[in-house]
């Protein structure tokens, strides 16, 4: 009897290995997706541009030029200029507790080209890491405001 056990003993394991062996091992794939956002270096810094002293109901212009740089923008960009705090960009306001400035900031030296949004963005290729842009501006002569220090903050977009 102890020989008819240990022969169906390993009849069972015999027949549980060529089982196992029948069956074939169960297989899934999947997807592994890998991102990176990349983010431009590119970035714009602002300046001041500082007219000094306008003398009051004087009759000439008074012309000013201030900068702006550019870093790592190399390729076409465009650089968009609003109206300011105080006024639009046809018509430009400095301002002192309530009185107001008119001026004016251009794209070119000789004031011609208005430098604000849309079509009088600047839109050019900058060829360089660094490039540095000026702004010229002007406040028309003629002007009788109170004396005092006048300001405005106008935004600079960049887009490249």
């Amino acid at each position: 009897m102890r020989a008819a056990r240990a022969h169906r003993f390993v009849a069972g394991i015999v027949s549980l290995l060529a089982l196992s062996s029948a069956v074939e091992a169960g297989t899934e794939t999947a997807v592994l997706t890998v991102t990176a956002t990349v983010l431009s270096s590119c970035t714009i810094e602002g300046g001041t541009l500082d007219f000094g002293d306008y003398v009051t109901g004087q009759l000439g212009d008074l012309d000013g030029v201030g900068e702006i740089t550019l870093t790592n923008c190399e390729g076409q960009v465009t650089i968009a200029m609003d109206g300011g705090t105080n006024g639009s960009v046809a018509a430009r306001k400095m301002a002192n507790a309530g009185s107001t400035l008119d001026y004016q900031l251009y794209r070119d030296p000789s004031r011609s080209q208005i430098w604000g949004e849309g079509g009088q963005a600047f839109v050019g290729q900058i060829l360089a890491s660094q490039a540095t842009l000026q702004v010229f501006g002007r406040i028309p002569g003629g002007q009788s405001v109170p004396p005092g220090t006048y300001v405005d903050t106008v935004n600079i977009t960049l887009t490249f």
